[in-house]
């Protein structure tokens, strides 16, 4: 078994390396392949929101400003751990311009049953996502906040 070594001239052991990663999934049970699958899902939609912004030459300020967004929500999008809502990527995409597009694919097959194009979901009347999308309102001086925080 080969090993592999850690950083530059460290000369500490890894674990024995795995020249195939399918080899390794392979030993994986049905719920760490949920969990694998479920992960890379979550990379792929926080790549998808980054390269739409990025393609309209956007900053994440400016992003959020067409939006009717917070720079801080923007990039939350951005990053894989966390989880927004369809609407929410929905309403966002469409302040930058995109519809998203949906497709059932057989999990057998790979082949595509159905697609949509799911509209911009815009607040009626002004071009501004929905306030829920919005992101929360700054708070005052003196002012409690709205939600606990998180225990």
């Amino acid at each position: 078994m080969s090993t592999m070594t850690l950083g530059i001239d460290q000369g500490v052991p890894a674990e024995p390396a795995l020249d195939d990663i399918g080899a390794y999934v392979a030993t994986f049970n049905e719920e760490e392949r949920r969990d694998l699958a479920a992960a890379g899902a979550a990379i792929d939609i926080a790549i998808l929101l980054h390269r739409a912004r990025e393609r309209r030459g956007l900053s994440q300020t400016a992003a959020a400003k067409l939006a009717g967004l917070q720079q801080q929500a923007v990039s939350r999008f951005e990053r894989p751990d966390t989880n927004p809502q369809l609407e929410t990527i929905q309403a966002y995409l469409g302040a930058l311009g995109y519809a998203l597009e949906l497709k059932a694919v057989d999990l057998d097959t790979g082949e595509t049953a159905a697609t949509a194009v799911l509209p911009p979901r815009l607040q009626k009347g002004s071009g501004r996502a929905p306030r829920a999308v919005r992101g929360r309102r700054r708070q005052g001086r003196g002012q409690r906040p709205r939600h606990a925080a998180p225990a």
